[in-house]
Order: C-alpha cells, then structure tokens, then sequence
C-alpha cells in the first residue's frame, strides 16, 4: 500500500501524493519505519515467487480454482484491488489435504534455502489472523494505532497510505504482521467501513465465532472458513453501503430538507418595500449584500434545540426590481410568502418557484464531475470566529448529553449510558461524533476528551 510522491494522493484529490497528504509524510524515516517497508518489500517479492511456484506445482487451473474458493462461485470476478486479500488468503491461509498452505509447500521444497528474513515473514504469516481493525489514532505519513474489535488486541502498523487515508474509527478488514518488533498489513480488504456499517460485520463476525462481547481467540480466527465467512459478509456490506439511498436530511422543525427559492416581481418602489418588510415581525436589521438588501426572518424558540434562542426560517433578497425568498423546506416557504404577501400585498406580484431536494443536489454534483485543477485551499477563518463556533459547539455539546435522542429510542446519552443494552448504541454515536470532528481543521475542534468520562463510558 505504499504511494509514490508522484502519484495520485489516494484521498481524490486529483493533486500529487506530495502536495495533498504526502505534506505529512516524514522526509526521514525512523528506523521502526525503515524496517517495516524492508519486510513490506519482501513480502511483495515472496507473492510473486510463490505464485509461479504454485503454478508449477499445483498446475496452471491453481490460481483461478482458489479465487473461485474465494468467492465460492464459479461466476463472480474478483476485483482487481481486492486481491491485496484474496491473494494473501490463497498463498497463507487456505490448506491442502495435508494441511500445508502454498507457503508451506514451498518453504518445506527450499528447506535450508530459505532466507532468515524469510523465515521471520512467514513466521509472521502463520500467526496472524483476520480481523476488524478499528484506527483509533493516526500519525499522519507513518501509520496507524489499531485496536482488534474481535481479539481486543492492539497494534501500531507502519503503513503511509492508511495513515494519510483513513479517518480516525474507520475499521479495516485486515492481517496484521508482527515481524522484529514492527506492525504491518499483510492481507488487507482495500475499502474500510465507517462505524455503524463496521459494527454490523462484527456483531456478525462475533456470531460465527460463537461469542458475545468477550474477545475471540486468535486461533478462531486463522481458521480459513471462518475467515471466508468474514469477508463475504464484509463484501456484502460494503455492497449495502455504495447501494445505500442518500440518507433524508430535515431542518430542526423535522420537515424535509428542500432548498426553496421564491421569485417576486417588485411592483411597488423598492424603498417603500424595503420599508414595508423591515416592519414585520421576525425580521432583522437589513443589510446589504452584493448590490442587494437582505432580510433575515427568524421565530422565537426551536423545536430541536432547547437552548437556542431562535430559528431562521428563510431570508429576502431585494434586488433592483425583484425580491428572492430562500427558504429550506415547502412549510418554511409556505409560510414566510403568506406573512409577505399579506404584509406587502400589491406590492409584490409572485413569478415562479424553484425546488431541490438532497436527491437533486447528489445528481448535479455527480454530473458536474471531479473538479479540475489544483484549486485554492479554503480560507481559514479569523480566530474570533474560529473561537466564537466553538464556543458555541461546546456548549450544545454539554447540553446534548441530556438532551432526548432519537438513535437511542429517546433516551438522552446520560440515560443510555447507565442501561447495558443502550452502551453500544450510545458508543457508536460516539464514535460518529468524534470521527466527525477529527474531520474538521484543529482551529475548528472542540474538545471531546470529557465526554466519555462524563458519561461513565470506557471506550470500546
């Protein structure tokens, strides 16, 4: 999984490896890394040696009647990407009548030949197993420190492209190698899962290994039928999750979120308009934006947050000689027209109205496709902002702990927490907030370290 400096960075960006992620890869490696990417090396050598020694040993069907072991199919294709696992799982996990794996066979066949290295590595191989491995901190251009939700066991694996790539609770379906003291991905599914698809693989996966929540024993793990069922179900929630509708996005009165702009023709003069909406109620101070004066229109109170003062419910744009109302759902423009056109009356003469939903605004991003060019990284914001939003955030974080919530059946987190049923949907919903905000820029994180102590929840 190593990335040229030249390369496409991994994360689709369209620039350089170098200039996207690669800005956090250290120009010297340490010597845990150095040795790491020394065994990585060798372990990509061993896979071509030890396919052309199948295929001299076992004849040329080897290759293609393993894969359809794989797949258990005769009919499905492999993805070409998806063979940094199937081919580990080929060479080092399934077995012969005699119980000899290909890197058996072929270790057994050089006998004295075989390099120390060597021996270290396919050591390595033996003991490994697959599992889900969840990235719990990431060290940018090195690797990643995982935690085995399966075994509970844990591992620091040397690996740039996951460290530049992942996000932090991204779960990997992978082997992990020990070898001389340093971690790395021997096999490994190419697509990670967020959270909440990770967690249904493992309650799955904690089915065919016949437990519950205490950890399962590595030995469990290696077993290449165990390790089938896996990755099937792994494959088939990857395919749920491509496959999934675009989730329904609401504001906070629960309507349908759909972006509504109504066109007004200006029939009276402009100033005794401007007036006029100035007057009604939950109107704001007007101001002027790019050659037009805009009213914000807000009611008092919200119905999802209890601590707000107020909810916007659209805005009025007044051009030269038209007025623009922008709302974010039917009701809401409904609503803010009736209080105009009774107010304004004559005044104004209604046009058209334009509708998008979520739907509407995935399908337009999709066909305008990738963006072209290196762009313009997004302007930071000044640092009173910065420290106003989280200011702001932290105290709707404080608050949201005792607030009703709807992914735990209407218990608030502090309820949940103390109810054994309800921790794992609380962890999750965790997980889902603190992945969220290792998203944002750090000048726009809040601190979330209080969080689970709060709540008398250990992590996970």
């Amino acid at each position: 999984m190593s990335i040229g400096r030249n390369d496409p960075c991994p994360c689709g960006s369209g620039k350089k490896f170098k200039r996207c992620h690669g800005i956090h890869a250290p120009t010297v490696a340490s010597p845990e890394t150095a040795r790491a990417n020394d065994f990585k090396a060798l372990d990509m050598d061993l896979v071509t040696r030890l396919l052309r020694f199948a295929k001299l040993s076992f004849g040329d069907a080897w290759l293609h009647n393993v894969l359809d072991a794989y797949t258990g199919s005769h009919d499905v294709e492999i993805p070409e990407r998806e063979l940094t696992l199937a081919l580990p799982w080929a060479l080092y996990s399934r077995r012969d009548a005699d119980g000899l794996t290909v890197a058996g066979a072929w270790a057994r066949d050089r006998g004295s030949r075989v390099t120390d290295p060597e021996h270290i590595l396919l050591h390595a191989y033996a003991k490994t197993w697959l599992s889900l491995w969840e990235a719990r901190r990431l060290e940018r251009g090195v690797g990643v420190a995982f935690v085995d939700l399966l075994t509970h066991q844990e591992r620091f694996v040397h690996d740039v492209s996951s460290s530049t790539t992942l996000n932090l609770h991204d779960v990997m379906l992978a082997m992990v190698l020990d070898c001389d003291g340093v971690s790395f991905f021997g096999g490994v599914h190419p697509q990670p899962l967020p959270p909440r698809y990770a967690d249904s693989v493992l309650r799955t996966a904690q089915k065919i290994c016949h437990v519950r929540t205490r950890a399962v024993a590595p030995d469990v793990l290696r077993d290449p039928d165990t390790q089938l069922e896996i990755i099937d179900e792994w494959n088939e929630t990857v395919d749920r999750m491509f496959g999934a509708p675009p989730p329904t996005m609401t504001n906070t009165d629960g309507d349908l979120f759909t972006l509504t702009t109504d066109d007004f023709a200006l029939v009276a003069p402009r100033e005794e308009i401007l007036g006029r909406l100035a007057s009604i109620d939950g109107a704001s101070e007007p101001e002027n934006e790019s050659g037009t004066t805009v009213f914000v229109f807000t009611k008092p109170g919200n119905a999802t947050h209890a601590d707000w003062d107020n909810t916007v419910i659209g805005r009025a744009v007044v051009g030269r000689d038209r007025l623009r109302v922008e709302t974010n759902s039917l009701r809401r423009a409904d609503t803010l027209r009736a209080r105009l056109e009774a107010s304004l009356g004559a005044m104004i003469r209604h046009r058209l109205r334009q509708e998008s939903n979520t739907d509407d605004l995935i399908k337009r991003a999709v066909a305008k496709g990738p963006i072209k060019g290196h762009g313009r990284p997004t302007p930071a914001q000044p640092p009173e902002i910065s420290a106003a939003l989280r200011g702001f955030r932290e105290k709707h974080m404080r608050g949201w702990i005792d607030e009703s919530i709807p992914a735990l059946d209407g218990l608030t987190p502090r309820e949940a927490a103390r109810l054994p049923r309800k921790r794992r949907a609380l962890d999750l919903l965790l997980k889902d907030i603190e992945r969220h905000e290792s998203l944002l820029p750090p000048d726009q994180q809040i601190d979330l370290s209080w969080l689970r102590p709060t709540l008398g929840l250990d992590r996970q």
